[in-house]
């Protein structure tokens, strides 16, 4: 990093802040496997189609918000943002809790999405215009990922006893969460780098790697979604399949914090690579797991990779762009091709079961390499000239 950087940095306080609105943002879709097959106890007669379309609607909800907020974040108060985030998902949440049939299920989480893109969005914006920006993004996750350990313990427990509602009804109370992290939130416009040597990004190719991160997040939330169905048809236990995320929460604790630490020591493209080679093996195993043992070592390291990979990715982002706006954009392209992937795979596994959805995975994820490659070694040269 040049002496001469002015780009603000993001001190601790407020990086706990970040976290904290994210998990009230995020506990849901942290536990999106256990809640679909929540949902799809709830209501019995729903295809494994139209069960995925919730995971759809929430997650597009999320990525529209993201775009209109990455548009226009230089306009309104970080903190006033925020406090509309948190209001919004506890909404969503408490509506799902008391939907009398699936149609108000699918308005509910609509809303939910809203709140959730109306936070990410804001807090990847402010991050990627820091100098600390990759080991933010690095701690951010981890501590989610900490969090994440938590609700998949809680949250199988919760559904085995008192189902879907009663999982929706722990969201509602994480979202209200958010209100005590606002505490640790500057009252000011959202960060905005001085530095005049900060090159706007004009260039097509980082939009390409994020076209490439949606077919990547596609692929492997299309298949992570339906896990926990997976796991049903081995006959393992929604509580034993709690445990097994837990454990890949813990991971998600450490593996960001490793990438944060390696930093930019290997660039953004040949981490990049190798994440998504391993998510194509990844896809087989899950997708064909022919014993529990199979399920409990895939499962785990399918969900880690993708958040080990996103701060080198957004890493190269933010200094292939330090107004923010690529970065600001990523969630919505994670969760466009996340949103769109439960609603195709279980259309798919309708027709043809895990194991072709494991096959679509891999060949959409393979088709993602090139595209993520275009922009990040783009993003290395530019990293080069900082």
């Amino acid at each position: 990093m040049s002496e001469t950087d002015q780009r603000p940095i993001i001190g601790r306080k407020e990086q706990i802040g970040f976290i904290g609105l994210l998990l009230s943002a995020f506990s849901a879709p942290f536990t999106m496997a256990f809640l679909i097959g929540a949902i799809a106890d709830e209501f019995t007669n729903a295809t494994r189609g139209e069960i995925g379309t919730i995971a759809t609607l929430e997650l597009f909800s999320i990525s529209v918000l993201s775009i209109i907020i990455s548009r226009n974040i230089h306009l309104i108060n970080m903190k006033i943002f925020f406090v509309v985030g948190v209001l919004v998902v506890a909404l969503g949440h408490l509506i799902t809790v008391y939907s009398p049939n699936l149609e108000i299920v699918y308005i509910a989480r609509i809303i939910a999405g809203i709140g959730s893109g109306i936070i990410v969005a804001t807090i990847m914006a402010n991050v990627a215009k820091a100098q600390n920006a990759q080991m933010t993004f690095a701690l951010i996750n981890s501590g989610v990922g900490a969090a994440g350990v938590l609700l998949s313990l809680v949250i199988p427990r919760v559904i085995s006893h008192y189902g879907m509602d009663g999982a929706y009804l722990i969201h509602f109370i994480f979202s209200l969460f958010g209100f005590m992290f606002l505490m640790l939130i500057p009252s000011r416009r959202n960060l905005d780098s001085k530095n005049k040597s900060v090159k706007i990004y004009k260039g097509k190719l980082g939009w390409i790697a994020m076209f490439g991160v949606a077919f990547a997040f596609f692929a492997h939330g299309g298949l992570l979604t339906f896990s926990e169905r997976i796991g049903a048809d081995l006959s393992i236990s929604v509580v034993t399949m709690g445990n097994v995320f837990a454990f890949g929460g813990l991971l998600t604790i450490f593996g960001p914090l490793i990438s944060g630490i390696i930093g930019g020591k290997y660039g953004s493209m040949k981490p990049s690579v190798l994440f998504l080679v391993l998510m194509i093996i990844g896809s087989f195993f899950v997708a064909n797991a022919w014993s529990p043992v199979v399920f409990f070592i895939f499962v785990p390291i399918f969900g880690l990779l993708p958040i080990m990979w996103t701060p080198f990715f957004l890493g190269g982002m933010a200094n292939l762009d330090s107004t923010g706006k690529l970065a600001a954009a990523h969630p919505a392209f994670v969760t466009m091709g996340g949103a769109i992937g439960p609603m195709v795979m279980g259309y798919i596994s309708d027709y043809g079961g895990f194991t072709f959805v494991g096959w679509v995975s891999m060949i959409v994820i393979l088709i993602s390499i090139p595209m993520v490659i275009a922009g990040t070694n783009q993003a290395d040269k530019a990293t080069q000239n900082i």
